[in-house]
């Protein structure tokens, strides 16, 4: 078996997805864009030519380009989710990104019911920045039924 060491640059890769997720989860909990939160700890995670990826069966589908398509993400985000909590956050390093899988615990701002799901997060990093963001929920299908009366 070969065990292949974390290389500096892979190691600056998880320091940039742990600060993201730390961001992220603090513009979450300050209410978003409704409740005048700040968004520019978040921002400065993402490459200015930055493209986010959700799946068609969630709550805030399609590709985000740009970071101000970013922040519009997190609009519609924060509308959805009034938490957010990511725990047993795990990273996997490859030649060309870095994948995190997470348990993502939510309660969606209009129902109060909650979401208990995985999910996988895969990115390219560039420049200390992420250029790109494929999101993977394990139950599409729950978060979307959890935000839906």
């Amino acid at each position: 078996m070969n065990i292949a060491k974390i290389d500096s640059s892979a190691a600056s890769h998880f320091d940039t997805l742990q600060s993201y997720y730390a961001a992220e989860q603090r513009y979450v909990m300050a209410g978003g864009a409704k409740a005048n939160a700040d968004f520019s700890e978040v921002a400065a995670h993402f490459h200015p030519d930055a493209t986010a990826h959700q799946g068609p069966d969630v709550p805030f589908p399609g590709e985000w380009k740009g970071v101000d398509a970013i922040q519009k993400f997190f609009e519609v985000f924060t509308d959805t989710w009034s938490t957010l909590e990511l725990t047993n956050i795990a990273y996997f390093a490859g030649e060309t990104g870095v994948t995190a899988t997470m348990r993502m615990q939510a309660t969606a701002r209009n129902t109060g019911k909650v979401l208990d799901t995985k999910v996988a997060h895969v990115y390219t990093i560039q420049d200390g920045l992420i250029r790109h963001i494929d999101v993977f929920y394990h139950d599409p299908v729950q978060a979307k039924a959890v935000t839906l009366p």
